[in-house]
């Protein structure tokens, strides 16, 4: 196994990555959890890469070796899935979304697992959003198709659900309208049937109020609601003074907490919302809990120790330098290392209901 003490950085400026060895691309993987995003670009993409290449060296292995190399093939595709979908939209800057690398990522997470409703449904939303109807209605179709076949993790839950129904419907009554359009400008009208569109404009439109009204979720200490876009602007924009909010919006993710509201990348974000929500002093975070947010696992079978404290604490000191309090606390669990939020103060998150991570925190 390769040592820490190899400088990566040097060696992804003379070597390719193709070239290295699985105990070299793992030890490559470990050290970008440990060390996070630097810079505005290219760590997700780096990641992707990373994995694609891993799944590319694990496929002939496991082809020519047989079982020897299954669970290491079925692992990487699992990670390399995950990240397709989780963060897709990060590939081309590390904070800010892009909704043609997100269709892009997505259509490679579901050519390499046909069984992922959560991918289907998020390219319905993205083709709905930019007026592509048709293809909406397919990859609506095919997210209710498959709902609850594979894993659980990416199935829809039972907002996500009625979304893809009122979405599918929706968006077949578009095309249906531009039809009828078209139809309406070939030259021979008096060929045409007679019909009545108002009943189903009627229901495109109140679909289409409930969908506006109810794009969001938003949780609270002791509720958790949905909301339209608008009102996450009202709340982020009026929050009290030691309210924590952390809104992912369709552009960025931000941190509001004593007038500081520092853009985070999406790990962060992903991470502090799972603290807030999945956490206490009395069942604090482990690496075992935390397990998917840090790639292949160690020779334990779970995320390994350094990987697991150095990212957090790397969280931890970049929360401070933007003047925001202490709200993650170290302590121990089981003689672990844990981790907890401090529930110090109210705070509000605010996540489409289309986010890949939904499932975790609402069912």
């Amino acid at each position: 196994m390769v040592r820490f003490l190899i400088d990566w950085g040097v060696m992804m400026r003379t070597l390719k990555i193709k070239d290295l060895t699985l105990d070299e691309l793992e030890e490559l993987e470990h050290h970008m959890h440990e060390n996070g995003e630097k810079g505005d670009y290219g760590y997700y993409m780096q990641l992707v890469i990373l994995y694609e290449t891993m799944f590319k060296k694990l496929t002939n292995l496991a082809k020519n070796n047989g079982p020897y190399y299954d669970d290491a093939f079925k692992q990487t595709k699992r990670l390399l899935v995950s990240t397709l979908i989780k963060y897709g939209s990060y590939l081309k800057m590390n904070h800010f979304k892009d909704d043609g690398d997100a269709v892009e990522s997505l259509l490679k997470a579901v050519r390499l697992e046909r069984k992922l409703p959560i991918a289907y449904y998020r390219l319905g939303c993205l083709a709905y959003k930019h007026g592509k109807y048709g293809s909406a209605v397919r990859y609506f179709q095919q997210a209710l198709s498959k709902h609850l076949i594979g894993d659980p993790s990416c199935s829809l839950n039972q907002q996500q659900e009625l979304h893809a129904h009122m979405y599918l419907a929706n968006s077949g009554l578009h095309v249906a309208n531009e039809t009828y359009e078209t139809m309406g400008k070939l030259p021979y009208p008096d060929q045409l049937p007679k019909a009545e569109l108002s009943p189903l404009t009627e229901a495109l439109t109140a679909n289409e109020t409930y969908l506006h009204n109810h794009a969001f979720y938003k949780i609270t200490k002791n509720k958790t609601g949905t909301c339209s876009k608008e009102e996450c602007e009202t709340i982020f924009g009026n929050s009290e003074a030691d309210e924590l909010v952390l809104y992912f919006n369709d552009r960025e993710n931000i941190l509001l907490l004593n007038g500081q509201d520092p853009i985070i990348t999406p790990t962060e974000a992903n991470m502090i919302r799972h603290l807030i929500l999945s956490s206490s002093r009395e069942n604090p975070c482990t690496r075992i809990t935390m397990r998917d947010f840090f790639g292949r696992t160690g020779s334990d079978g779970e995320v390994k120790k350094r990987t697991f404290t150095k990212s957090i604490e790397r969280l931890r000191v970049k929360l401070r330098n933007f003047d925001i309090p202490e709200i993650i606390d170290l302590t121990e669990h089981r003689g672990e290392p844990a981790y907890y939020f401090k529930d110090i103060h109210p705070y509000t998150i605010l996540f489409r209901v289309d986010d890949a991570f939904t499932n975790e925190y609402v069912n």
